[in-house]
């Protein structure tokens, strides 16, 4: 295996690693058990290529996170309306009734605690100092997702996207299956420490 193809490697692992940290902070959050299973991150070797992305109907939310610091990027946390309803369900019966401008801040809330997981992996696997911003939230209908990630991606530096999905779980009937899409700058593979490649394998 070529060394790009290791520290690529590597990113996915570490990341893969910060989703699991986000579950015992979306329980603290909600108190109450949350796994995080069926993790997979992949490399989308064209990066400005969004058909990875699946298919939903109606009307999506999507959480935008900007990345500060020593790696510049954003990331996306793309909910469908049937995992919006699953997750302000789950909320609700910790913190009772909420409004809708309650149930968005609920969203924004959760999506700080996934994104600050996974780049609290990184920042600390990479030596980087790198830190989320406050999440923007943003309702679209689902054909319009495409257009909105194109122009969200114009004028960026040279970048690598990353695509992760995974399955929050609450318990055997409950759970919800969120998409998210990193844009990263491509410094994130040349800030992989020579030593920590084989970690991946």
């Amino acid at each position: 295996m070529d060394h790009n193809r290791e520290r690529e490697k590597f990113i996915i692992h570490i990341m893969n690693q910060g989703f699991q940290r986000a579950s015992d902070a979306f329980s603290s959050f909600i108190g109450k058990s949350v796994k995080i299973t069926n993790t997979q991150s992949v490399l989308v070797r064209h990066a400005n290529d969004f058909s990875c992305i699946s298919d939903e109907d109606g009307e999506i939310i999507v959480l935008v996170t900007k990345l500060i610091g020593d790696l510049s990027g954003k990331s996306y946390l793309i909910l469908n309306a049937d995992e919006t309803s699953e997750i302000v369900k789950i909320t609700s019966q910790t913190f009772g009734f909420v409004s809708h401008q309650l149930n968005d801040a609920l969203l924004m809330e959760i999506d700080n605690i996934i994104s600050a997981s996974v780049i609290s992996e990184l920042s600390n696997n990479l030596k980087l100092e790198v830190y989320g911003d406050v999440p923007m939230l943003k309702r679209m209908k689902a054909e319009e997702l495409e257009n909105f990630m194109e122009r969200e991606v114009e004028g960026m530096d040279r970048s690598a996207m990353i695509l992760s999905n995974t399955t929050f779980q609450f318990n055997v009937s409950e759970r919800v299956h969120p998409q998210f899409l990193w844009k990263l700058s491509s410094k994130i593979f040349e800030s992989v420490p020579e030593g920590r490649i084989h970690l991946a394998s």
